[in-house]
């Protein structure tokens, strides 16, 4: 018996990555999960590499979380296709590396628009449903370690990932009369497309970078996906029946060398 076995899911940036790890790791706990990013094609790889007999779980969707009629429409698609809807994830995120004095405001504006109001509309319209449906639900919000403390060269990423922290505790207090609980996950250096392209940015090779960016991270690695991924599953499954309103550092030990 899956841990996820009877729920249906909603993932966001489903079409690599974290995202990617999600589904995978959700699938293979039970649940049927609608699988969405801006690059479709991407989300049908995800279901393709996933294992033959589980593949009749997923299905993909494209979806720009910046728009709200298709945020709308994706949440009624899960629940006309599996009759409601139990976890969604708003992991899609963009990054646009730079400092503050030097990003343009059209850079700033989309990483907002994807990364926090994207979260807002995911939120509204999964908390809708969930609450309408009296069954409760947990909404999982994928934020960063840049939303804990400041990192120079994100100036809009950090941001935007500290702004996601109190929405979810906004909408955990806002949730809670309906059982629908909302957590976030802050995982530090993670690899995936994102880092890769950081990376490549710096004009860093990837060893170099991996060397980089694990300096403040105590064991000595990047994080992997699946890291992530099952914080994830954690959060969606009734084993988290009493969290709500945490931001769950994912980090091999990064925030404790930062607390006072």
């Amino acid at each position: 018996m899956g841990r996820l076995d009877g729920k249906v899911a909603l993932v966001t940036g489903g079409a690599s990555g974290l995202g990617r790890a999600i589904v995978r790791r959700y699938v293979g706990e039970g649940a049927r999960v609608l699988v969405t990013d801006v690059n479709l094609p991407g989300c049908e790889e995800t279901i393709a590499g996933l294992p033959a007999q589980e593949r009749s779980r997923a299905t993909a969707r494209r979806l720009d979380v910046a728009k709200e009629p298709e945020v709308e429409a994706a949440v009624a698609d899960a629940v006309h296709r599996w009759g409601g809807l139990d976890v969604l994830v708003a992991n899609a995120g963009i990054g646009a590396p730079g400092f503050l004095a030097d990003l343009p405001l059209t850079d700033w504006q989309r990483v907002l628009d994807v990364n926090l109001t994207g979260v807002f509309l995911c939120a509204r319209h999964g908390l809708r449903v969930m609450r309408e449906a009296d069954r409760g639900g947990s909404i999982v919000v994928m934020s960063s370690i840049a939303g804990l403390h400041g990192t120079a060269g994100l100036g809009a990423y950090g941001p935007s990932k500290a702004a996601v922290l109190q929405l979810v505790q906004t909408l955990a207090l806002e949730g809670a009369p309906s059982r629908v609980r909302a957590n976030a996950l802050c995982p530090v250096w993670t690899e995936s497309p994102m880092v890769d392209a950081f990376v490549q940015g710096l004009g860093l090779t990837p060893e170099k970078g991996a060397k980089v960016l694990t300096r403040d991270i105590p064991l000595g690695r990047l994080g992997k996906p699946d890291d992530v991924a099952w914080a994830a599953v954690y959060l969606a499954s009734d084993e988290s029946a009493f969290v709500t309103g945490v931001a769950l550092p994912i980090d091999g030990g990064h925030m404790a060398g930062r607390l006072p």
